[in-house]
């Protein structure tokens, strides 16, 4: 058995300092770890995969040069993925259009790309596939985006075409 040091003793008022620095390094810990997945308006959550990898995910503060003005941003650092979010704005969002941007995002991790519409056409084939999409939901999304422009248009053309379908889908929910 160890015998204790005499002369190291705790002062009186270590305790509270300790347990300040112990609670701030938990919160630091707490912030930096990224989001195991993310939450749709339902309460349900869903992690974003591509190429067997899940894609890290994490709230970003709103000043954040990597989500200045964005919802959200799929970015690489040459080899990974990883989703920054601008979680204020993403829960400003209608609700069609919260969910949306999970699977717009994790298209851009997947497909490597930085082409939007591309991201939206297959963000929205996955959506469809997952059971969140229809006609409903997507009619909803049309006037979020501006049903005549020509991007949610090419959204649309892109991921009808490609499913072999004239319109969108029937409603699942």
């Amino acid at each position: 058995m160890l015998a204790r040091n005499p002369d190291h003793r705790r002062r009186p008022g270590d305790a509270p300092w300790r347990r300040c620095r112990l609670a701030i390094g938990a919160a630091v810990l707490c912030a930096a770890l990224p989001a195991a997945a993310f939450t749709f308006t339902d309460g349900t959550k869903l992690a974003c995969t591509a190429r067997g990898v899940t894609i890290s995910e994490y709230e970003a503060p709103p000043d954040d040069p990597v989500v200045a003005g964005r919802v959200g941003r799929a970015q690489t650092d040459g080899t990974n993925y990883v989703i920054a979010w601008n979680v204020p704005r993403l829960n400003a969002l209608p609700p069609e259009v919260h969910d949306f941007i999970f699977f717009h995002e994790c298209a851009h991790a997947q497909l490597r790309t930085d082409d939007e519409v591309r991201a939206n056409c297959e963000g929205l084939k996955a959506m469809r596939a997952a059971g969140r999409a229809g006609a409903a939901i997507e009619a909803k999304l049309a006037a979020f985006f501006g049903a005549e422009t020509a991007y949610w248009r090419g959204t649309l053309a892109c991921a009808n075409a490609l499913a072999g379908q004239p319109g969108t889908t029937p409603a699942k929910k």
